[in-house]
């Protein structure tokens, strides 16, 4: 179990989402094919309460007909056990199961059906294209040494080569692809009626991509590659406005955004949920500020000086390897009695590589925004635990400003990290807490987010064209 500490470190992410978004098609014959759609409503058996026989697997409690396992002639009420050679214990071990298949190719399904185990073989069919009401949808490859990324492009109806916004998400590794509940996917839909463009890429090795570093191996400058040539493909893309790009940075895409700017130079920069320190002073201010915010106590803090703060200057200014860190006699215990080092022995921390966290110590994020020359908006959330406080928006624009460039900073009241709006704090940590944060998606959406970007980028778009006759 891992401390109440780190159960509060939630960083830089949208916490519980799965990305689904659009991006832009370059020019390169590269294709990518689909990843494998199951089709199947996925139930975790401890849910169940009838006696199904075995206590290994995945409940189907649904099947879609025209889907992988629909197609196949799976059965819904079936326990699904084995995809491939891969054996199906729990919802944990589906995701690296389906990595690598793709559509057309054999799949083989192992299920308990009837108090035995039943194979079905057939062919795995791709997860369908989205189809958006108000925009078509560009699915293209962004094609760089040893890595072809699947993008999306949300073009609106009736525009000819509109403005356009390339959303750069968060650090966590997750497909762009999302629901329509999604708080991202709303604000994005708001960007599309409003006659912009909507550009997204995945990271190396998510979604329907093909890399040879699989993104949780990645460190921040092969990242911060990938949003590069994403952007350089989009600049190439003849159906947006080039002269019309908006960078939309979302937490740790708020970071990458003022990188790209120093190599391209977009119409304007928008972040939110996002801090203008160097990553290790920010670590620093997690372990020592954040726990305020969220009601811990000063015992606490001090057993975050005395163990964690340390062990995050041994990892991002000394850089050390995992291996050295878990052999440290100051914080090895409090490493494993939190969780941490079981993880860390692999080379993760925080849900990424431990080389990714020391490269972004190297950047110089107060350098990278004092060179934009981009106007800038910097939106905060009132309620944005991750970014912790106003004060770390504002040095944003205070920096920016300073050396002669324009930026605005707006706080947002009452709204958290993934753009929901709560009544209180304690609403929020409520639903936090009690596992209904998610059913709050469609109904705490805060639309001030999006009229305030929109009414921003109409503001300092070049020209916005007319709608076509």
């Amino acid at each position: 179990m891992q401390s109440n500490v780190l159960k509060k470190i939630i960083l830089f992410s949208f916490t519980c989402l799965i990305y689904m978004v659009g991006s832009c098609q370059t020019q390169t014959n590269k294709t990518l094919k689909r990843n494998v759609f199951l089709g199947a409503r996925l139930v975790d058996l401890s849910a169940i309460e009838e006696d199904l026989g075995t206590n290994s697997g995945i409940y189907l409690s649904e099947i879609l007909p025209n889907a992988s396992l629909g197609q196949m002639g799976v059965p819904k009420g079936t326990i699904l056990q084995k995809i491939n050679h891969n054996t199906i214990s729990s919802l944990v071990d589906l995701r690296p199961a389906l990595l690598g298949i793709k559509e057309g190719d054999d799949l083989k399904i192992t299920v308990f059906e009837n108090g035995q185990q039943k194979i079905y073989q057939g062919t795995a069919i791709g997860k369908v294209k989205e189809e958006h009401p108000h925009a078509t949808v560009q699915y293209g490859v962004v094609h760089y040494t040893d890595n072809l990324l699947r993008s999306i492009l949300y073009l609106p109806n009736d525009k000819k080569q509109p403005p356009v916004v390339f959303f750069i998400q968060g650090y966590t590794c997750q497909s762009i692809e999302m629901q329509n509940s999604n708080p991202a996917k709303q604000l994005i839909d708001y960007w599309i009626k409003e006659g912009y463009a909507v550009f997204l890429v995945e990271k190396p090795g998510m979604g329907d991509s093909k890399s040879k570093i699989p993104c949780m191996d990645i460190d921040f400058d092969q990242e911060l590659m990938a949003f590069t040539k994403a952007y350089e493909a989009l600049q190439k893309n003849q159906a947006i406005d080039a002269n019309n790009i908006f960078l939309f940075g979302h937490s740790m895409g708020g970071i990458i955004a003022p990188l790209l700017a120093k190599k391209h130079t977009p119409s304007g920069i928008m972040v939110y949920g996002i801090v203008g320190k160097n990553w290790y002073d920010y670590m620093i201010d997690i372990y020592t500020e954040q726990p305020l915010i969220m009601g811990g106590t000063n015992q606490e803090i001090e057993e975050n000086k005395k163990y964690y703060l340390p062990f995050i200057k041994d990892m991002l200014v000394h850089q050390q390897t995992n291996t050295e860190l878990l052999k440290n006699p100051i914080y090895s215990d409090r490493l494993k009695a939190d969780g941490v080092s079981e993880t860390l022995r692999e080379g993760y921390y925080i849900q990424r590589h431990y080389t990714y966290w020391q490269s972004l110590a190297n950047i110089q994020v107060p350098q990278a925004w004092a060179s934009v020359k981009s106007p800038v908006l910097v939106l905060h959330g009132e309620y944005d635990i991750q970014a912790i406080h106003p004060k770390y928006g504002e040095m944003i624009s205070t920096n920016v400003n300073k050396h002669n460039g324009n930026a605005t900073f707006q706080l947002i009241p009452k709204t958290e990290h993934a753009f929901l709006k709560f009544d209180s704090r304690e609403q929020l940590q409520t639903v936090m807490q009690n596992g209904t944060y998610i059913n709050t998606f469609v109904t705490h959406f805060n639309t001030e987010i999006a009229t305030k970007s929109i009414a921003w980028m109409k503001k300092h778009s070049n020209v916005i064209k007319n709608k076509v006759k």
